[in-house]
């Protein structure tokens, strides 16, 4: 019995791939499934998008959106933050179907099936693509 094995991608193959409903990032070349998210996770993230969203909102000073939502950093990685802040100088980057560049904030709600991977691979690489640090 053989095993599949996916060849390194580039953003533009990684989007070309069949959906089935399921996330995945790109980093390096190499595709990553990432977990359904818990109702814990889902509550913080849509709590911190309402009251996030609703001060750029009144204040008038950019964009939030929110995960499922690819962010190619380089041609061989796109990830998906939990929450994205884009400010208005910048709205030039929001794609019909991605963000076209580092965001002005990422946020990740850490869970304890992906607090490492975001810590040890997400945050070097926020860093980076030149995502502010806070």
């Amino acid at each position: 019995m053989g095993t599949e094995v996916i060849p390194k991608l580039t953003y533009q193959e990684f989007r070309q791939l069949p959906g089935d409903g399921k996330r995945y990032e790109l980093i390096h070349g190499y595709v990553h499934f990432l977990p359904t998210p818990s109702t814990r996770h889902q509550m913080i993230l849509g709590n911190l998008a309402a009251r996030l969203g609703n001060y750029v909102d009144d204040a008038r000073v950019g964009t939030v959106l929110f995960a499922p939502l690819d962010v190619p950093l380089d041609p061989e990685t796109a990830v998906q933050p939990d929450l994205i802040f884009i400010s208005k100088a910048r709205a030039g980057i929001i794609e019909e179907n991605f963000i076209a560049g580092a965001p002005d904030l990422a946020v990740e709600v850490l869970s304890t099936s992906t607090a490492a991977h975001d810590r040890a691979t997400k945050l070097p690489l926020y860093g980076e693509a030149g995502v502010p640090d806070s």
